[in-house]
């Protein structure tokens, strides 16, 4: 069963009439009583390893008689650092989709020929491009790779209620790692020789590193970060049907860079002992039986020097080899803009005929609002053929 009911949420937003997006920065609402109107928003939400980006452009922040910015009275909401919160939905009912800081700022006037006002851009970035800029090298007290990824988290205010995050307040969700066993405490730093160490590289760079190393994902959705086992959750998001909203729908299943096999080797030059793992694909790769025997013999065989055990290169296999099987499938689509839609989950497509009916894992999520109509565009990918 679908988390969410494509009726329910039909009844929820009046039949998808009055779209309306609402807009805090500072904790301040923006309105037409200071000035500043929301012309247009774009939220790109990803589950990759890729900072999410939302584009707010603001009117009413120019006077045509004097031909100039009116700054004084707006500046406040354009500052560099400013946390930025964005609600979509429709009338009453909004729900949260970002939450960030404003990165970029840029005062646009178009050409007389365009006809379009002047416009305030301002371009914000969710709380992983705080983590890219600054780099260690250091030992860490944690002990597991779970636990060191909370460690750094920790170190931000935004993750602390009482800390001064300027109204960006966050919320963690950290899976627990392969490399912690069952009932194992967090590190405190006495085994020197085990705790997790970060090399020259920043924050976000190890979390991604940690995230490739176990097969999970590391992404934000509104205001929690997750740290989670990918695809874990297999229950859809929602169930799309031809009379469920849809603009277009794309689907596509492609062989290419398919692999039956891959390994990951390395060589412990102390003890002079090959390292390795395999991981087999199960994907069904086609409806009839052409394409199996093409890739039956095709395998990849991966280096890694890092890897010190079979068990750290069975988790780097199992990775590839998900990576690999979920090229096979993808879909684009376009609906009506529904909030609910977030990366990192699966969708359900029914009634629309063999192969198109399958579960897909939602990779990219985009909210646009834009001369007043909202539409949610997404794109996703699958391990199987549909049945």
């Amino acid at each position: 069963m679908a988390e969410f009911e494509f009726s329910n949420l039909k009844q929820t937003y009046e039949n998808f009439r009055e779209p309306k997006i609402t807009v805090f920065i500072d904790n301040t609402e923006l309105d037409e009583d200071q000035l500043l109107t929301v012309r247009d928003v774009e939220i790109e939400l990803t589950s990759g390893y890729e900072a999410s980006i939302a584009t707010v452009t603001l009117g009413g922040v120019y006077d045509d008689v004097r031909r100039i910015f009116e700054i004084s009275k707006t500046k406040k909401f354009m500052y560099l650092g400013s946390t930025i919160v964005v609600y979509m939905g429709y009338a009453t009912s909004l729900r949260e989709v970002f939450r960030g800081f404003i990165a970029k700022v840029h005062f646009i006037v178009p050409s007389a020929e365009n006809g379009d006002p002047p416009v305030v851009e301002l371009t914000c970035m969710d709380v992983k491009g705080l983590m890219m800029a600054n780099r260690h090298s250091k030992k860490l007290k944690a002990l597991y790779f779970s636990d060191a990824v909370k460690e750094i988290l920790e170190g931000y205010p935004i993750f602390s209620e009482t800390g001064p995050g300027g109204g960006l307040f966050m919320e963690m969700n950290i899976g627990t790692t392969p490399d912690k066993p069952p009932g194992a405490a967090g590190g405190n730093g006495q085994t020197t020789d085990r705790r997790v160490e970060m090399v020259e590289e920043s924050d976000y760079d190890f979390m991604v590193k940690a995230a490739k190393r176990y097969n999970f994902d590391f992404f934000a959705v509104g205001k929690t970060l997750y740290f989670i086992e990918a695809k874990k959750n297999q229950t859809p998001l929602i169930v799309l049907k031809p009379n469920s909203g849809i603009i277009n729908i794309d689907v596509g299943y492609d062989m290419t860079g398919l692999v039956k096999e891959v390994v990951v080797r390395n060589i412990d030059m102390a003890q002079g002992k090959y390292i390795g793992d395999k991981k087999t694909s199960k994907t069904k790769i086609s409806l009839g039986n052409k394409a199996k025997p093409l890739i039956e013999k095709q395998a990849l065989v991966y280096i890694d020097p890092t890897t010190e055990n079979k068990e750290e290169a069975g988790y780097r296999a199992s990775y590839l080899m998900e990576t690999i099987d979920y090229r096979l499938g993808s879909v684009t689509g376009s609906i009506l803009g529904m909030p609910e839609i977030v990366p990192g989950r699966f969708i359900t497509l029914d009634d629309f005929g063999t192969p198109v009916n399958n579960n897909f894992y939602l990779t990219n999520v985009k909210h646009s609002f834009v001369d007043g109509e909202y539409r949610t565009t997404f794109e996703g990918c699958t391990n199987s053929i549909g049945n």
